[in-house]
């Protein structure tokens, strides 16, 4: 019997892979002998069996079996796999630790093999290979000249340093698994990378420009000013010249392949030099600064907190033409010319108002217990105020935002900053003196009568200078006039003494004994200047004079540069010979002050003073004598401190320098004034007649006139 489409041929397959159910003749197979094509063609039939016809549970039973034995090998094959990876890793690690610090092996810059350099050998090896690069020379030629630009001059050479560090970081970026890839693509593959030249692109444009510019005539740009109250052009104009920048980055261009010859040639010829700044780009600058001139608003809303005592909102008016005034026109950092508010001009005009605005601070202050130590600390509160450099921001960018057509708004809200000094509490009475001074004066003109160094001490006493915060010495005492208590005293002018010449002259006893007391204590000093001439009540080089006039200021700074308050002691003794003192009392510091070179005899470049020839004036009793120069010698001096904290380390290492110029001595010596002559007049002329007839001509002209 032949089969067709629809035998059973499952059934025959299934008789070979199972065995037989009992009770059941197995069906004899018949495929492996075809006797005809019909045959084959049951064969075939077979081997496509209908899924209608296949049994489906023997079938399952099949590809159960077949899919263990898959998953097996694919588990074995997966572990051996994972086994590989770990010892390769293991072995690339290995063979990359010894490494470290040196480059991986297959790594080159161009054709210099570095493998196993250090960063100083690979940086040896690629100078040596590539210091051609630094010669060689540029020849330029214009209508104005020629000119030699060697390579040296313009720093060109191999930039050793990139090129090292590029190596190095190759396979030792930190990341185990990049790094293990690279070390792995380095050793079997390579790795090449490119020659980086070095060159100063600002002296080659120096070099092109020395040989071009004095014949050209550069071009003007338009500029947009303000000018009585509205804005005007001053049109450009163009030049003629040899246009440098085509020249330098053409020579520039070439300079940075490794292929330039070691005798390029360059050079350009004469051009008319168009303004980067046109009349066109004026008058739109012009267009957008007016629409920024408008009326501003500045309000300040918002309370502060705490609330002040007092306090009530306040709104100010910027005028259009005050705007208009501070507009400034420039090119800016787009390349375009554009108009900006002078952030200068707009802080000055907050400055102005905010004293009216500005809700002081309570300063902190101490008592001292009768025996001079620390007994209470006022801690003081914060005040709050106008913020001038984020206001004035807002300002700025709200007038940008008008030129680019943003809307007007009704306000500007002030930002505003709490303004110190307000400290923490502390335990003052475990505080400890950890810097003082005592300085002798005398009582004299030369300071006003001791005033001008009794009230800085009182002004003083009782400050406190919180941690971060920086102490002025002309601050601290205040303003330094009669209505505060100060006199006319010494001043040193032109090199001279004039002992009743400035207010508040004599001040400097109280900055130097300040100086002296903070320096002790290991404070950071930031600012200090030596008299002209050496005094001998101070320690040497180690004085500290103030002056102001309004222009020139010198000031006394320093800064508590530790974690805890600094609480100010000063106070003036009574008698023939007087002292001031200033404490600085703080929790212990831990610190240790060294001073080299503060000793008599570390004197260099002394010059000797002589003694003038006495001089008789009338401005002392007749008979009296007044030092009015003391002869002091000149030198030159420096005095270092050294300043270690609680460990050891150093935190402080200043050098003071102080150049002390000679003084020569100057007696005078009282006279009596001479005695005034007064000149006797001459004796009065007999009266001419012609004086005796003008009464009688009056009358007779009078008489005649009725």
């Amino acid at each position: 019997m032949t089969s067709d489409s629809l035998e059973p041929t499952g059934l025959k397959e299934q008789s070979k892979a199972s065995a037989p159910t009992p009770g059941v003749a197995p069906v004899q197979d018949t495929s492996s002998a075809p006797k005809s094509g019909r045959a084959k063609g049951a064969a075939s039939a077979k081997a496509k069996p209908s899924r209608a016809t296949v049994p489906q549970g023997p079938r399952f039973a099949i590809l159960e079996h077949v899919d263990l034995r898959v998953l097996s090998f694919t588990a074995a094959f997966l572990i051996g796999a994972v086994a590989t990876l770990v010892l390769l890793a293991s072995a690339t690690f290995g063979f990359k630790g010894s490494y470290d610090g040196r480059v991986l092996p297959g790594v080159h810059v161009g054709s210099v093999d570095l493998s196993g350099a250090t960063r100083d050998e690979a940086m040896a090896k690629l100078e040596s290979s590539y210091t051609y690069l630094s010669q060689g020379e540029v020849t330029v030629k214009t209508p104005v000249g020629v000119t030699t630009i060697t390579y040296q001059q313009v720093d060109r050479g191999p930039d050793t340093e990139a090129m090292a560090d590029a190596a190095m970081a190759i396979g030792h970026s930190g990341n185990l698994m990049t790094d293990a890839a690279s070390a792995i693509h380095s050793a079997f593959f390579g790795e090449d990378l490119p020659v980086v030249i070095r060159i100063d692109p600002t002296a080659l444009a120096q070099r092109v420009h020395d040989l071009v510019a004095s014949s050209a005539v550069p071009p003007q740009d338009a500029q947009a000013t303000t000018k009585g109250g509205s804005f005007s052009i001053t049109p450009s104009a163009s030049g003629r010249g040899v246009d440098e920048f085509p020249i330098g980055a053409a020579i520039l261009n070439q300079l940075t392949e490794t292929s330039a010859p070691a005798d390029l040639q360059a050079g350009g010829s004469f051009m008319t030099l168009q303004p980067r700044v046109d009349d066109t780009a004026a008058q739109k600058a012009i267009a957008l600064a007016t629409k920024m001139t408008v009326d501003v608003t500045v309000t300040w809303n918002t309370p502060p907190t705490p609330l002040p005592a007092g306090w009530t909102p306040k709104k100010w008016t910027i005028t259009a033409d005050q705007i208009r005034s501070w507009i400034v026109f420039g090119v800016g950092q787009d390349g375009k010319y554009e108009p900006a508010v002078d952030p200068a001009q707009v802080s000055g005009y907050l400055a102005g108002i905010s004293g009216e605005a500005n809700v002081p601070a309570t300063s902190p202050s101490v008592l001292f217990d009768p025996s001079g130590k620390p007994k209470t600390l006022r801690t003081g509160n914060n005040g709050v105020g106008i913020d001038l450099g984020a206001t004035t921001d807002l300002i700025a960018s709200y007038l940008d935002s008008l030129a680019t057509g943003g809307k007007t708004q009704g306000g500007i809200e002030v930002a505003v900053a709490a303004i110190s000094p307000q400290i923490k509490p502390v335990d003052v009475t475990k505080f400890v003196i950890i810097g003082q001074q005592t300085i002798t004066y005398f009582v004299g003109p030369s300071n006003g009568g001791g005033a001008n160094i009794k009230v800085p001490a009182r002004n003083l006493n009782g400050q406190v200078v919180g941690p971060g915060d920086q102490f002025s010495f002309l601050r601290g005492v205040g303003p330094i006039d009669a209505a505060h208590g100060f006199a006319m005293g010494g001043v040193i002018l032109n090199g001279q003494s004039n002992h009743t010449g400035a207010m508040g002259g004599g001040i400097c006893s109280a900055s130097t004994t300040m100086f002296n007391a903070a320096a002790k204590a290991g404070l950071q000093i930031d600012e200090r200047h030596a008299h002209f001439y050496y005094i001998n009540r101070y320690p040497i080089g180690r004085d500290a004079t103030v002056y102001s006039n309004g222009t020139n200021l010198w000031d006394l700074r320093w800064t508590n540069d530790t974690a805890n308050p600094i609480l100010i002691r000063a106070w003036t003794t009574r008698g023939s010979k007087e002292y001031i003192t200033i404490q600085l009392w703080s929790l212990p510091t831990g610190r240790s002050v060294t001073w080299i070179g503060d000793n008599t005899g570390n004197e260099t470049n002394i010059v000797k003073a002589a003694v003038n020839s006495p001089q008789y004036v009338t401005t002392v009793k007749p008979g009296k004598t007044y030092a009015a120069e003391v002869a002091t010698n000149g030198f030159n001096i420096a005095v270092t401190r050294i300043v270690k904290d609680s460990n050891g380390n150093v935190i402080h290492n200043q050098t003071w320098k102080s150049q002390y110029t000679a003084v020569n001595g100057q007696l005078q010596i009282g006279t009596t004034p001479a005695p005034i002559l007064t000149p006797t007049p001459p004796p009065t002329p007999a009266p001419t007649p012609a004086v005796i007839l003008i009464p009688f001509l009056l009358r007779w002209r009078r008489k005649n006139d009725d």
